[in-house]
């Protein structure tokens, strides 16, 4: 049987004239009918997250008509799945491989194809399941089920902020309000304090004395490697950008799921430096703030998949070794700056410190013990050689 009968058969085609609208969740409609629609013979359809995510990149780089038919059979797979999900467990599936591979399939460019008819006939069911009833139990079910189907812009809910659950709202807002994703995030203007202009890590110290004394002595400022071409605004402009985070999140998505993608390691390795340059560029008071805005967000994405255990270019090595003595000792001055641009270059659990652990704030501990599993270690001679993380 071809794809393309596959495809027809699996939409709820009928034989005659007529399009029968496929049954959507019958087991939520009325627990009273599942039993006798199970029938004699169980109907098992095998399928993986891997093979699914393999067919959405095959897609992507080739655009042929067989790639696209087993793209459009892919798609329906992962949202009949959407549908029988457990209600309760939504978000933890959203967080997994399975979530993964179909935030894949929302950063790709299936959606932007015409739907054949049966797959229309399925997305007018989904959409007049949610427009009818938005206050039912299974609507995050028929959401997810329904958001691969609607090209970008095109799909609103109303009261997002309220209807769409909070695990949801960013990457739902992403693709169809970017208002909406605007006010999810902190202001953009983190790296702009009064008088400051941007392009230059900003300068700590204490200010000298108001009364016309002498300044009091300044420990000398580090100097901070420069990871990145672009700087300060620029660089986070771009960072909280819809366009950018939608395609660098789908990158990490596809590193989780094939870590050995070098093209998409290479793209990886780009962002590592723009983030990095960001944090050395940031005002040491505006760090938490940075970190819980949507850049933190990508941050820590980048941080949780994975990719900091993947083998160094030399480039980035000696960049590396550059930022190691400033994280040594966190009792430096910018240290936190310095630690933040260096975690995404150390695999979990290779990273100590020399001494002034007191010096990094109660918020970053916890994150890091969040993200790794474990606290700041102080360095030892296991660890650390020479007082500098370890390699």
């Amino acid at each position: 049987m071809s794809l393309w009968s596959r495809l027809l058969r699996r939409l709820g085609v009928d034989n005659g004239a007529g399009l029968a609208r496929p049954p959507l969740d019958t087991l939520v409609d009325d627990p009273r009918l599942t039993a006798t629609g199970l029938g004699s013979t169980p109907r098992i359809t095998p399928w993986s997250v891997a093979r699914l995510a393999g067919i959405f990149q095959a897609y992507e780089s080739s655009g042929s008509p067989e790639a696209l038919a087993e793209a459009r059979l892919a798609r329906q797979c992962l949202c009949q799945f959407w549908l029988s999900a457990p209600v309760d467990q939504l978000e933890v599936l959203y967080r997994s491989p399975i979530g993964e591979c179909y935030r894949v399939l929302l950063a790709g460019r299936l959606a932007r194809e015409t739907l054949v008819q049966q797959e229309q006939a399925w997305k007018d069911a989904l959409a007049h399941r949610l427009t009818s009833a938005f206050e039912r139990p299974e609507t995050a079910n028929v959401l997810l089920a329904a958001m691969p189907y609607f090209q970008p812009g095109k799909m609103r809910v109303a009261d997002p902020l309220s209807q769409v659950p909070d695990w949801l709202q960013e990457d739902y807002a992403r693709l169809f309000d970017p208002q909406m994703l605007q006010r999810l995030w902190q202001p953009a203007a983190l790296l702009k304090p009064a008088g400051q202009a941007y392009g230059r890590a900003p300068s700590l110290g204490v200010n000298p004395d108001r009364h016309g004394g002498p300044a009091p002595r300044r420990e000398p400022l580090p100097q901070l490697p420069q990871l990145s071409s672009r700087r300060g605004g620029e660089a986070l402009e771009l960072a909280q950008s819809a366009d950018f985070q939608s395609r660098m999140n789908g990158l990490i998505n596809l590193h989780v799921i094939d870590p050995e993608d070098r093209a998409v390691q290479q793209e990886l390795e780009e962002l590592r430096l723009l983030l990095g340059q960001i944090w050395l560029d940031a005002p040491a008071e505006q760090l938490e703030a940075l970190y819980r805005s949507s850049f933190g967000r990508l941050y820590r994405d980048l941080l949780g998949s994975g990719f900091s255990a993947t083998v160094l270019s030399p480039d980035d090595r000696q960049l590396r070794n550059a930022l190691a003595p400033l994280v040594a000792d966190m009792s430096q001055p910018r240290a936190n700056n310095a630690l933040m641009a260096a975690l995404p270059f150390y695999p979990p659990g290779r990273i100590a410190f020399g001494g002034g652990e007191q010096h990094l704030p109660v918020w970053l501990v916890r994150e890091i013990s969040g993200i790794y599993g474990q606290q700041p270690q102080a360095a030892s001679s296991q660890a650390v050689s020479g007082g500098s993380p370890s390699t």
